[in-house]
């Protein structure tokens, strides 16, 4: 429920026995619900798990072992408390220890046949109470975690059952170390350094297999209606926002803690940016605890936003995104953390109260139910893309693998897994499989168990493969597994002239990590400058290998000079020459060489044996330089060549008539028919980069170049046609990620800022985001009144009004080009 912080419990200075401030009451948004106060300190306190027993009583988790304080008054062991409201006059005035002694208690459950279920850290065990006296007597095991990691809460985690009785339950990241999770049966599942996980087996705790992995710490699981699983994870360190997550059998949702916390490495992703990853149905708010489907949505408690929201499922696919909404809004002294729903619908909740890590002998126990009874809410029926998905589970399914839908994909990989033979991957399928299918192949191949044989001809072909994307996901696997062997095949891959930048930035951190065993830290290091620098002092680097550093390095990058730019246009390699001109051209640090950068533009620009597209980006580097001089800016607006004459006329226009000529608002389609014939990439380039009213670069990355505040452009032709990528720039707002989804936030001072979250600072006193403006700014946790998430998208609306048809047709034949999917 909390946030991992780089510390020991030993340097907590907080004492349980200050008390905070009186809270506030928390805000119920919605008008057909009320909030009641059940229980508070000292009859409950610092209560996590809850759920309603076979009797219809509330048991809660009474947390006691959590970095406990020195000299904690307080019990020794966790306790699980039955908690009864005996008068009926909405307060519990019994309270009962049920059973006691656990450490790092983490969730509670209600199971079949008077068992109650419960997660610790270290195992899951069923206690049951046989002679009525309201003690638990008979416990049993039904899985054990052997591993050395002791963090409190980042182990076992998030019971539920599905509707044929099999139990679920998660695994958290575990700080990398190695572990074995042991069944009732003996079963033994290993792993170690792969993120968080959830599991699956009977009752009993037979029967064990890992449902799906790529997680961080998935402490709320559920089941809904009709069978769906859902998970809430807590939480994404310096990769916000946490996630909501569609759970499928063998899914991949993208975080491997070996490869560091952030959650930016190149073979980390957070919502489906690799290959053979999924994407997340919504971001949530700040640490949340549990999910919950009631009442035809998803509610999910948020620890670290202090609040209740649901998320209205949409149909996407075989799968969803959802909208959020907040249900109830409290202060920093609200810290929801479990749902239970009790006989009568009413929905209970734990709270935690304090922001303290360690145990503080406080806590609360609310009750949020319905003034009057609310129309009964349809859940979604199962779509006809779930059908498709779960048919394409059942058998092989070739056309299935095709789907450019990440979760029919997904499907056709289980079924392949399931039902195929791994002797007949390479041998049977490769030679005549479209390209999504020999993605399908080798994320197959890794659900199976190769030998090590058939593990390295499917990598091999993996590598040799045309596909940029099924490259990447043989370097994946590579790295996974930490194949040494394959080493000398990396090398390979990045001075053969590997043409992706994301292939290329993930073959360079597994390159990092089969030589050093470590991740770099990427928050600090993005584009891991220090080999890339390295790479581009020295004369002997590949030109392949300069190429990609000088398009992925910073263009303000320290180390990268003007003089060591201007060099390199005039490399005896067209590619580097072309690269190093653009990257000089975007560059805008280094005033102590602004004349001497200058001075080469204005070269590059007026070398009439350079191609025109080349001068064209050069001279977009002279757009602030030349502003105030108006003969050169003459020379250039008259210049022999048409294209570098009309880039002029639009930087310095001398009319009305140099600049574009706009069309009046129409729909999506009304700009699809305009549309027509190959388009101009590179003025799509210069759209994209250049100084005019577009400046996607601002916040967009395309092929490692640009800010990061958006959503990486390089591969989005290959996720949207024609039609949507017309529409996600006309009407940014219709749909927004859920990672760039923007908060409005209301100071206490009465001024209101909106930007996008980037997570809470080291000390978690103060949360950083990212503005409209691309500029980053901080704010004191103490400073905010409220967060809300903003229905409307930080990128502008309004560029239909500032582009004409044919320049918003270029910047669309630039992304279909760079993703190498172009549509007629």
């Amino acid at each position: 429920m909390l946030r991992h912080l780089r510390c020991t419990a030993s340097i907590f200075v907080l004492s349980y026995t200050v008390l905070t401030a009186q809270a506030a009451q928390p805000e119920v948004k919605d008008a057909r619900l009320k909030l009641e106060l059940v229980a508070e300190q000292p009859d409950i306190v610092t209560p996590v798990g809850a759920t309603f027993d076979h009797k219809g009583r509330l048991l809660v988790i009474e947390s006691h072992t959590h970095f406990p304080p020195k000299d904690y008054p307080g019990p020794k062991g966790d306790r699980i408390r039955i908690v009864e409201d005996t008068n009926g006059d909405g307060r519990a005035d019994k309270f009962r220890t049920f059973y006691e002694g656990t450490r790092a208690t983490m969730s509670l459950t209600t199971g079949p046949d008077g068992w109650m279920y419960v997660a610790t850290r270290a195992k899951v065990f069923r206690i049951k109470d046989t002679n009525g006296d309201d003690v638990a007597d008979k416990e049993e095991e039904v899985a054990r975690l052997e591993t050395k990691g002791d963090y409190p809460h980042n182990g076992l985690s998030g019971l539920t059952f599905d509707q044929q009785g099999r139990l679920l339950f998660g695994l958290g990241e575990n700080l990398g170390e190695p572990y074995k999770l042991i069944g009732s049966d003996g079963r033994v599942l290993a792993g170690g350094g792969e993120g968080g996980n959830i599991y699956r087996s009977d009752a009993s705790g037979k029967q064990l297999e890992k449902l799906c992995t790529g997680l961080w710490n998935p402490f709320g699981i559920c089941v809904d209606p009709v069978g769906r699983i859902f998970s809430v994870e807590n939480d994404p360190d310096s990769t916000p926002p946490c996630r909501l997550i569609h759970v499928v059998p063998g899914g991949d949702f993208g975080y491997q803690f070996r490869f560091g916390r952030s959650g930016k490495h190149p073979l980390q992703a957070w919502d489906g940016e690799l290959p053979g990853t999924l994407p997340m149905v919504a971001g949530t708010g700040e640490a949340p605890c549990d999910v919950l489907p009631y009442h035809g949505q998803l509610w999910v408690t948020s620890w670290g936003d202090y609040r209740i929201e649901c998320f209205v499922l949409r149909s996407v696919g075989a799968s969803f995104r959802a909208e959020r909404e907040i249900v109830v809004q409290g202060d920093d002294q609200f810290r929801p953390v479990d749902f239970a729903v009790a006989p009568d619908g009413s929905l209970y909740f734990t709270d935690w109260v304090n922001k303290s890590y360690p145990v503080h002998q406080q806590g609360r126990i609310w009750k949020l139910s319905w003034k009057t009874a609310p129309e009964p809410t349809a859940w979604p029926a199962v779509t006809e893309g779930e059908k498709l998905a779960e048919t394409a589970r059942q058998k092989i399914s070739w056309d299935a693998f095709n789907s450019l839908e990440p979760f029919t994909h997904q499907a056709a990989v289980w079924g392949l897994a399931q039902h195929g033979t791994v002797g007949d991957l390479a041998a049977k399928y490769w030679a005549t499989a479209t390209e999504r299918q020999r993605q399908g192949v080798l994320e197959a191949a890794r659900l199976m168990t190769p030998t090590t044989q058939q593990r390295d001809e499917l990598i091999r072909l993996g590598l040799a493969d045309s596909s940029p994307e099924v490259r990447l996901l043989a370097v994946r696997w590579i790295a996974d597994e930490k194949l040494t062997d394959f080493r000398p095949a990396l090398d390979v891959q990045i001075t053969a002239g590997v043409n992706s930048v994301g292939l290329f930035q993930a073959t360079l951190a597994a390159i990092e990590w089969l030589d050093a065993g470590r991740a770099s830290n990427l928050s600090k290091n993005p584009s891991r400058e220090h080999y890339l620098l390295a790479a581009l002092a020295n004369p002997k680097t590949p030109a392949a290998i300069q190429t990609m550093a000088l398009r992925v390095l910073p263009v303000s990058q320290e180390g990268l000079t003007i003089p060591q730019l201007i060099q390199f246009t005039t490399n005896e390699n067209s590619e580097v020459r072309y690269e190093a001109i653009r990257t000089l051209a975007l560059s805008t640090a280094w005033p102590d060489q602004a004349a001497q950068r200058r001075e080469a533009l204005l070269r590059l620009v007026q070398d009439e044996q350079l191609h025109n597209n080349i001068r064209a980006d050069a001279l977009l580097g002279l757009n602030g330089d030349l502003s105030n001089d108006k003969d050169a800016v003459q020379k250039l607006v008259e210049s022999k060549s048409t294209l570098i004459r009309d880039v002029s006329r639009r930087m310095w226009p001398q009319s009305d008539a140099d600049k574009p000529q706009l069309s009046p608002e129409g729909a999506t389609e009304t700009w699809m028919k305009a549309q027509t014939g190959a388009g101009d990439v590179g003025d799509g380039w210069r759209m994209f980069f250049g100084p005019f009213a577009a400046r996607c670069g601002n916040c967009h990355t395309l092929q490692g170049r640009g800010g990061n505040v958006g959503p990486d452009l390089t591969t989005v032709a290959v996720r949207m046609d024609r039609k949507r990528l017309v529409d996600s720039i006309l009407h940014p707002s219709r749909e927004i990620a859920p990672q760039f989804v923007p908060w409005v936030v209301e100071l206490k001072d009465g001024r209101v800022l909106t930007g996008l979250s980037q997570g809470l600072s080291e000390d978690a006193k103060s949360e950083r985001f990212v503005g409209t403006d691309g500029r980053r700014f901080e704010i004191a946790v103490s400073d905010i009144e409220s967060k809300t998430a903003s229905k409307q998208s930080i990128m502008p609306d309004g560029l239909d009004k500032q582009m004409s048809k044919q320049e918003l047709y270029n910047v669309i034949r630039l992304l279909e080009v760079t993703a190498k999917t172009p549509k007629s």
